[in-house]
């Protein structure tokens, strides 16, 4: 049961903001908001008003930033975006509608959908990806990148101070604050210790969040750009000791791909790696559902470090298939909310669903069309990436340039993959989506008025 401290904490968040904004000026003040409310407040918590969406620490902090940059008539990045993506945009708000219209039936026990299922949940898809927006908006120079990944790469380290302490001490932070446990705590427990929450609400996300700060600092330090007051190299040591300490199999392989990623790839083939993880993403249902993709063989390889990794991987592909041949049974819009993509016993009832993966849950409750809109700007933002080479060939600090788009498209790309086995597509990671997405317009941008301008002759 929440505790008053977990209600204050949302009452005095909106004061917070403002300071921040105030304080550190637009940029730089959404990225510590959405920072800290990822990290900080209530996990797994929210608050019900009629009217209005679920106030959670990610819809929350959305309203907020909305209302002032709308008072303030700042840019929200509605207007950055052009042609096809706009449609795609305009499409992925009126998939609700379109949920809720073809499943006004009951589902088993389930009631069916009205058009304010619709509304509410378009309500809340626009919040969740509001982060999106503010990163194309406001974090498309190379300068606000640079900040960008500094900043989230910082706050890995100092995350992962809380990190340590949970497990050495075992999960209880959220506890002891806000009153309540986030998720289930046998979870947390994992060979002969724990995993550690803290305000995140389970060990894998936390994990995540880690390696994705790892991946950040690995960045910037390429680049040579100190990240703080100590050296990088002590700081990306603390980040790895902590994500191996944190037991996420996941995780770990995730920093080892970045490791070697830096070390060997050029700037085109880290473009290319990332390019491949996202048509291996988009291309997962299908493969799944045809019995391609080489669920069994992966099983085998989890099974050579541990059995239980093994068992594990081996339930969730299990639960994939399931809830894939469901979802499959509504294809275009998906089963809707209220767990009407879930798989019941037909007989008691009994909820038979373990929805791990986000892109499962994405495909059974929207169906196609919400999957490919919640993804496509995921996706493309790795495309364009990938693009923006050519554009950045001449330009100055051309090297730096390019290594950062090429890290960054890799951290979002590990970012994408991580939706297959778990659920971790939250607000900070949208806006770092964002700020790739909209660097290629400004290289693109930069590069057209360079071929513009006259070069003076001698």
């Amino acid at each position: 049961m929440p505790n008053s401290i977990a209600y204050l904490s949302m009452i005095i968040w909106p004061f917070t903001i403002l300071f921040l904004l105030n304080r550190y000026g637009t940029a730089k003040g959404i990225l510590l908001s959405v920072l800290a409310a990822y990290l900080l407040l209530p996990a797994a918590f929210e608050i019900n008003f009629p009217g209005i969406p679920a106030l959670t620490k990610d819809t929350l902090t959305s309203m907020v930033l909305l209302a002032y940059l709308i008072m303030t008539r700042q840019p929200i990045g509605y207007k950055s975006l052009k042609g096809v993506h706009k449609l795609v945009f305009l499409l992925l708000m009126i998939s609700p509608f379109m949920t809720s219209i073809t499943n006004q039936e009951r589902y088993m026990f389930i009631q069916g959908l009205s058009l304010y299922d619709g509304l509410s949940q378009a309500g809340v898809g626009f919040l969740n990806f509001l982060p999106f927006l503010l990163g194309l908006a406001y974090f498309k120079t190379y300068e606000r990148q640079v900040v960008l990944l500094r900043l989230v790469g910082v706050a890995a380290v100092f995350y992962a101070l809380p990190v340590l302490w949970e497990i050495r001490m075992s999960p209880q932070l959220h506890t002891t604050l806000y009153g309540y446990f986030p998720h289930s705590f046998i979870q947390q427990y994992r060979e002969g210790g724990f995993r550690a929450v803290v305000f995140l609400g389970h060990g894998l996300i936390v994990a995540m969040f880690l390696a994705v700060g790892f991946a950040s600092l690995f960045a910037v330090h390429k680049a040579k750009i100190r990240a703080w007051r100590f050296d990088n190299r002590l700081l990306l040591f603390l980040l790895m000791v902590t994500i191996l300490l944190q037991k996420s199999f996941g995780a770990i392989i995730y920093a080892l791909i970045v490791i070697i990623v830096v070390s060997m790839f050029s700037y085109r083939k880290t473009h290319l790696f990332s390019v491949a993880v996202a048509a291996m993403f988009l291309t997962y249902p299908v493969t799944s559902s045809m019995g391609v993709f080489p669920h069994q063989q992966l099983v085998n390889a989890a099974a050579s470090v541990s059995p239980e990794r093994a068992q594990s991987l081996g339930f969730r592909f299990e639960q994939e298939n399931t809830l894939l041949e469901h979802a499959l049974k509504k294809p275009l819009f998906g089963w809707g909310s209220w767990g009407r993509n879930r798989v019941y016993d037909p007989e008691t009832g009994v909820d038979l669903s373990v929805t791990d993966g986000n892109w499962i849950a994405t495909l059974g409750s929207g169906g196609w069309l919400r999957f490919i809109g919640w993804f496509y700007f995921v996706v493309m933002a790795i495309y364009l990436a990938y693009r923006s080479q050519n554009h950045l060939r001449g330009a100055e600090d051309e090297k730096n340039k390019q290594l950062l788009m090429s890290l960054h498209s890799l951290i979002v790309a590990l970012i994408l993959i991580d939706q297959m086995p778990n659920s971790s597509l939250q607000s900070l990671y949208w806006l770092i989506i964002g700020g790739l997405f909209g660097r290629y317009g400004e290289i693109q941008k930069e590069s057209q008025i360079k071929k513009t301008v006259p070069v003076n002759s001698s």
